[in-house]
């Protein structure tokens, strides 16, 4: 990564951490640059992203902004609220950010954008298998879903069969790193088949009956 690109990744990053709204929990400039803009990039390769790429539940445009930052490639981010998304838009637009698209809106609602996208991006937005079904069916087959966890993700992948089966995905990789010497992890999971028309469902029925 050069300096140009650093700069402009710790001038995004101190915009989020003091925006008049809530976009993040850290505040202190380094530390969450490490863990919103070093985590995001970090597990990364170039020939996971492809052309086009989204990120659900985006927030302060975490990992989506960054991987724009890193990687010439298109993106969409999605968040169910409209006022971080509209937030995000105004400061890459400001710090000349392009090839990015902002929607505000549930990502399970966006109907037209299945099977679109080369990558599905999602750091800290659900336990795993509500989270598979947000993601897996906007991703095209032979695409991959790059979502980032903690240490307890395996608990959350105990249980996450049935929805791999159902929405037609199978975890291919595990990658491991360290950020300020915490442990995480990327998960890979790759599309091998179409997802039913039925899925993702309405938030309220995914919550109340996971697959």
């Amino acid at each position: 990564m050069n300096q140009k690109v650093q700069n402009l990744m710790k001038e995004y990053v101190s915009k989020i951490i003091n925006a008049p709204l809530n976009l993040t929990s850290h505040k202190d400039l380094e530390i969450a640059y490490q863990l919103l803009a070093v985590d995001s990039i970090k597990p990364i390769k170039a020939s996971d992203i492809g052309e086009v790429f989204l990120d659900v539940g985006t927030g302060g445009g975490v990992p989506g902004v960054f991987l724009r930052m890193i990687f010439d490639v298109q993106g969409v981010l999605v968040d169910s609220s409209k006022k971080k998304i509209s937030y995000v838009e105004r400061i890459c637009r400001e710090l000349k950010i392009d090839r990015l698209e902002f929607i505000g809106e549930r990502v399970e609602n966006l109907r037209s954008y299945r099977e679109k996208f080369d990558a599905v991006t999602a750091k800290a937005v659900a336990e795993l298998r509500i989270l598979l079904e947000l993601t897996a069916p906007f991703a095209k087959v032979g695409g991959k879903l790059l979502l980032y966890k903690g240490p307890r993700w395996k608990e959350e992948y105990k249980v996450s069969e049935n929805a791999m089966i159902q929405l037609g995905i199978s975890l291919d990789e595990v990658r491991e790193y360290e950020i300020l010497n915490k442990k995480r992890f990327l998960l890979v999971f790759g599309k091998k088949f179409p997802a039913p028309e039925k899925y993702p469902r309405k938030y309220s029925q995914i919550i109340k009956k996971p697959l």
